[in-house]
């Protein structure tokens, strides 16, 4: 090498940030690298008058504990990932305060990836968080690539707690909680059946595109053929969904269907869409139109008419995935490792009204 060469290089170095070392906060705090590390990594175990002096040395030197190393030279950091399949709708919001209320309690902390409903994105998340040596992982949904399911199969096998959440799966890869998007769509069928409405329609996402949407579509669908009942489809691959969306689908419904007499709509985002849309269009929600959401999110209780929802307890769930990877993490065997936590329709104004033909404006059916 040049002196030129070794001149740079040495240039370069020195202008990178230096980071303070354990061993500095260790010494400034008067006490042992072995306590200091013990800070980080298990709190609990260091008395309360040494931890805040190691804190407050941490905190004068500007430390940051190198995570990555850590979880290498461990074999696990304190992280969690947690895998979704997307940031633009609420419903998860909940279900990520219950996971991180419990984690941060024990000492965790929470990595966030969203997938975008891509299985690809979804393998390279899993890749990608794997390498840092996590103590567990969450992941949404049940359905993954094979390769995908092969590699988080031998992370099972090896030790590593996986939570599939948000559905059911009759074999799970290890730890499982969620609830059956097939019975919610049967129960929503059979609650619009029991009330007389005999023109119903689901209006949601392609099979493609959202496979826990397909299956309330699925369980909704058989639900009515075991009535003799038809059913009838609105269903497109946009995203994230939006009020905008909900009316565009129903607009559709009425084209193709002018005889509905009620709408399950796949989240009340879209609910709320298409009953603005049967108030433009002058028809009378619920009396000559039915229209059910799901989430149970705030906007179900507050537009007019107020919207019937299926309610689902995120946040509970959340706790419920957190729960069992703790339990997993302490070495003791979960007494449940698939827990379904079950569904409720919460039977708002937008479905008070039995079912009553209505009178269609002239441009009912016409397309917006």
């Amino acid at each position: 090498m040049s002196h030129a060469d070794s001149r740079r290089r040495t240039a370069k170095a020195s202008a990178q940030p230096r980071r303070a070392t354990l061993r500095e906060v260790a010494a400034l705090a008067g006490v042992g690298q072995i306590t200091a590390s013990r800070v980080l990594r298990e709190p609990q175990r260091v008395s309360p008058a040494l931890r805040a002096r190691v804190l407050d040395a941490m905190e004068q030197l500007g430390y940051v504990a190198n995570q990555v190393a850590s979880g290498l030279a461990s074999g696990a950091s304190r992280v969690v990932p947690v895998l979704i399949p997307t940031l633009a709708h609420p419903v998860y919001v909940p279900f990520l305060h219950g996971v991180h209320a419990l984690l941060d309690r024990h000492g965790y902390d929470v990595l966030l990836g969203t997938t975008e409903y891509l299985p690809q994105v979804e393998s390279r998340l899993v890749t990608t968080f794997l390498g840092w040596c996590p103590v567990g992982l969450l992941v949404a949904g049940v359905d993954h690539l094979p390769a995908t399911r092969a590699r988080l199969q031998q992370q099972v096998a090896a030790g590593l707690p996986v939570v599939e959440f948000m559905d059911l799966a009759d074999t799970p890869l290890d730890l499982n909680v969620g609830f059956s998007h097939r019975a919610v769509g049967a129960a929503v069928a059979d609650f619009f059946a029991d009330r007389g409405y005999r023109h119903v329609a689901y209006a949601g996402t392609l099979a493609s595109h959202d496979l826990r949407s397909a299956r309330r579509a699925d369980g909704f669908r058989d639900a009515l053929a075991a009535r003799g009942l038809p059913s009838h489809y609105a269903l497109r691959s946009e995203a994230p969904f939006s009020m905008a969306l909900g009316g565009q689908l129903l607009a559709e419904l009425l084209h193709r269907h002018p005889e509905v007499e009620a709408v399950f709509m796949a989240n009340d985002d879209l609910a709320a869409g298409a009953i603005f849309e049967a108030q433009r269009r002058g028809i009378a929600v619920p009396e000559q139109l039915a229209v059910m959401g799901f989430n149970d999110l705030d906007i179900a209780s507050v537009v007019r008419p107020s919207i019937t929802s299926v309610a689902v307890d995120q946040r509970g769930m959340g706790e419920r995935a957190a729960a069992l990877l703790l339990e997993r993490l302490a070495g003791r065997a979960p007494e449940e490792t698939r827990i379904d936590i079950g569904f409720r329709i919460v039977e708002r104004d937008s479905t008070a009204a039995a079912p009553r033909g209505r009178p269609l404006p002239a441009d009912a059916t016409a397309v917006r």
